[in-house]
């Protein structure tokens, strides 16, 4: 909305270009740096939508393609006040509405939290009113996201990853929650503790279960690392376990690794106006395909919409109609600052980390490297070393009578079988 507006503020024209020629005609002014904004196709030629003040860039391309073209709506303010230059009344309501939509967007007035556990969501809700992002908070007083982001992490409960986007009057703020290991709900069920990823055991604290590694081992993922069965014979007598509930605080030092492949430019896709569309009908878990001709665009994008019949009281009813349109558009690229595209990289990859780790997790050292593999891409990899709890709690099976009956029989039958 706040776009169409400032579009409009600086004027725009609708033309058409006319003759053989007008793809080319397109294609040199995307690639001359002229803003097209829109473009749909007519008979013998093509529309275009363009900044009022890039069209007298236009003469020399049309001499050059040999095509012809005409304006068919001028859209701005100043044209518009021209028109009604004598309601001043009117033009006094619109000057008053743009001066209060200015100065409404520059304060905060809605805040959207999307990935918080309702756990932690009062702890993030505090945080942010102390950075001061909430409703009523001038924009240009928000700390830099970086900070933002340091602040989220290091204050609020369970946050392994957070950022902040400014969105016009919205503030959204993307959490990933640390990962929690499962836990054994019921204390008198048997369990056994494993590693939750790998590492090297740095401390351990074992309150119950016979220790299956020590300090300074390396081990992987899914790894015993307590066991929960264990003897309960003196030396001499016949051979026998039970089953325990084991408790342990683990510490490793784990690393983790995450990489990408980056472009370094920005990619617009500019819709032409030309579209297909295909629809499949679903009839109780049936679907029929309608008909629908063949793709011929070179580049497009598709979306895909579900409808559902739906009656009141009733709910879905069984039958839907999934709708596929294909629209045609005009890719352009522009060239994307290698410091940019690094930046993109870093904040990607560590959102990626961030959902593997732990409650806990303490960050000790990282190394951010990259390789540019060709002239538009390069190569990040991202390493992050860190201290964290890998004890996780699995199940034996079976309830503690009924595990230590079966393990009893099995002695008593080794025993007679001796």
């Amino acid at each position: 909305m706040l776009n169409k507006f400032f579009k409009f503020l600086r004027g725009y024209v609708i033309i058409d270009v006319c003759g053989k020629n007008s793809a080319r005609f397109l294609n040199i002014c995307i690639r001359r740096g002229i803003r097209v904004t829109h473009s749909t196709g007519i008979q013998n030629g093509i529309r275009l939508t363009l900044p009022a003040r890039d069209f007298l860039l236009l003469r020399p391309i049309a001499r050059k393609c040999r095509v012809r073209v005409r304006i068919k709506e001028k859209h701005s303010f100043k044209h518009t006040a021209h028109l009604y230059r004598y309601r001043i009344p009117f033009l006094i309501a619109i000057a008053v509405c743009i001066a209060l939509g200015a100065l409404m967007t520059r304060y905060i007035w809605l805040v959207e939290i999307n990935g918080a556990d309702e756990r932690n969501i009062a702890s993030i809700t505090a945080v942010l009113d102390e950075i001061g992002v909430k409703s009523g908070a001038l924009k240009s007083k928000l700390p830099e996201g970086q900070e933002m982001k340091r602040r989220i992490v290091e204050g609020a409960d369970g946050v392994a990853w957070a950022w902040v986007y400014i969105e016009g009057a919205k503030a959204r703020v993307e959490i990933y929650n640390s990962i929690i290991p499962p836990t054994v709900i019921d204390k008198s069920e048997p369990c056994d503790i494993v590693a939750s990823t790998d590492g090297v055991i740095k401390k351990m604290n074992v309150k119950a279960g016979e220790e299956k590694v020590n300090i300074g081992d390396a081990v992987s993922a899914g790894d015993l690392l307590i066991a929960g069965t264990v003897s309960a014979y003196r030396e001499g007598d016949s051979e026998r376990y039970i089953m325990i509930h084991s408790l342990a605080d683990i510490e490793a030092y784990t690393v983790h690794t995450a990489e990408g492949e980056y472009k370094l430019y920005y990619e617009s896709r500019i819709p032409t106006g030309k579209k297909k569309r295909h629809s499949v009908l679903e009839l109780f878990g049936k679907t029929f395909s309608l008909p629908f001709g063949e793709v011929k665009y070179e580049d497009y994008d598709r979306t895909e919409v579900r409808h559902e019949l739906k009656l009141p009281f009733f709910g879905y009813t069984g039958i839907a109609l999934n709708t596929v349109e294909v629209s045609e558009v005009t890719v352009s690229r522009e060239p994307m600052p290698l410091e940019t595209a690094l930046d993109i990289a870093k904040n990607e990859l560590e959102e990626k980390i961030a959902k593997e780790l732990t409650i806990g997790a303490e960050l000790t050292d990282e190394a951010f490297e990259y390789e540019q593999t060709d002239d538009e891409t390069i190569k990040a990899t991202l390493k992050m070393n860190f201290t964290e709890n890998i004890a996780v709690q699995t199940p034996i099976g079976g309830v503690q009578d009924k595990g230590e009956e079966i393990l009893d029989n099995k002695t008593d039958r080794g025993s007679a079988g001796n």
